[in-house]
């Protein structure tokens, strides 16, 4: 039988045991389209953090856009019956803007959503799912847990326009303390608010000591009704046996406009961006005018592959030159016979410079000869 770890590549392997993982759960599998109207992006850019879409007008003459977004599309189509609670999961493609290159790229990704009458045990078991969906990519992982919150609630009561607290935020995502501090006295914020954002922004760790130096920083029910979920969220966590890989960052942030309670992203060792991100985006539903709760996660499995070549020693076995006049039975014998035995052949007609092999031969008077071995 085929034994299909030796075969499958890490993101590839990712998308079935991810799958299996969310079926075990309830989750039901949602199948979505190449194509929205445009109008469903153009309403929530914000929520895409970016502008660029591909669009094309059909035969009906509306304007049309390959999905740069799975999340909008299940919320959009998702129709949830009062105190119901529907979990979806997914595996699909959606097609972003790069911003490395300035050109568009297909992203495969793979989550859950769900969408009802959201509850304590909901939010636990979608950041439990996130925790379990790491622990089957690789060993060494962090999930960094936020909750919008608390950020909004500090935040409101610095009493900055708009375009100045939109400003912080990001500040606060990047850790920019300086920036923080020249946008607050540029806005004559009390030095004692100031000093507030900053703690919180350095305010980082495992979940018992986050949450001790949570509690000086509490000044209005916003921020006490966040602390209050995160400590259920931790209690839970810590039964599981889930909490070592966990740490409480408040510099994650996502738009206030869309997210409304705990926000995560999950990192694996090997791989220099988050693999996984999510968080609760109840306002999302409700200007979706659906009067309900909502609170997701995807991993991107494109960003994966990079652990694939890290993770194998060699592209191929044996790397067989193909040299003229030799005859062409001997070469097809001896492909045969490495493979039969489990060994993989690269056949070339020169020595490959990009190809990590564990032999170089040759055939040679119609038999293999190696020349080389541990390249």
């Amino acid at each position: 039988m085929t034994d299909y770890d030796k075969i499958l590549t890490n993101d590839e392997r990712a998308v079935y045991d991810l799958r299996e993982l969310y079926q075990l759960y309830g989750y039901q599998r949602f199948k979505t389209g190449k194509f929205e109207e445009y109008e469903l992006y153009a309403r929530n850019k914000d929520f895409l953090g970016s502008d660029g879409i591909l669009t094309f007008t059909d035969a009906r003459g509306r304007l049309i856009a390959l999905k740069p977004d799975v999340t909008l599309s299940i919320a959009k189509n998702a129709d949830v019956n009062p105190g119901e609670v529907q979990r979806f999961c997914y595996n699909d493609y959606v097609y972003r803007l790069s911003g490395d290159s300035g050109t568009f790229r297909e992203i495969s990704q793979t989550g859950i959503e769900c969408i009802g009458d959201i509850g304590s045990y909901d939010v636990c078991e979608v950041i439990t799912l996130a925790l379990k969906s790491l622990d089957l990519i690789g060993e060494n992982y962090i999930l960094d847990i936020s909750h919008m919150g608390i950020v909004r609630g500090l935040t409101k009561l610095l009493n900055l326009p708009e375009e100045a607290e939109d400003s912080v935020l990001q500040c606060i995502g990047k850790k920019n303390i300086h920036g923080v501090r020249k946008i607050c006295r540029e806005n004559e914020v009390p030095e004692e608010m100031i000093e507030r954002v900053d703690s919180l922004i350095t305010t980082y760790g495992p979940i018992d000591k986050v949450l001790k130096e949570l509690e000086p920083l509490v000044l209005n029910n916003m921020m006490q009704r966040a602390v209050d979920e995160l400590k259920v969220i931790a209690d839970v966590l810590k039964k599981e046996k889930l909490d070592r890989c966990v740490r409480f960052d408040f510099s994650v942030v996502n738009d206030m406009g869309y997210y409304n309670g705990v926000i995560f992203q999950g990192f694996i060792q090997g791989i220099a961006k988050a693999v996984l991100s999510g968080g609760r985006y109840d306002n999302l539903m409700k200007k979706m005018n659906k009067k309900c709760g909502a609170i997701g996660f995807s991993v991107s499995i494109d960003a994966l592959s990079d652990l694939n070549r890290k993770e194998k020693d060699l592209d191929v076995d044996i790397v067989i030159l193909d040299r003229p006049g030799e005859p062409l039975d001997a070469l097809n014998d001896a492909v045969r016979c490495f493979t039969e035995e489990g060994l993989s052949v690269s056949v070339q007609k020169e020595v490959p410079k990009n190809i990590r092999y564990g032999r170089l031969a040759e055939i040679y008077d119609g038999e293999v000869r190696v020349i080389e071995t541990d390249n």
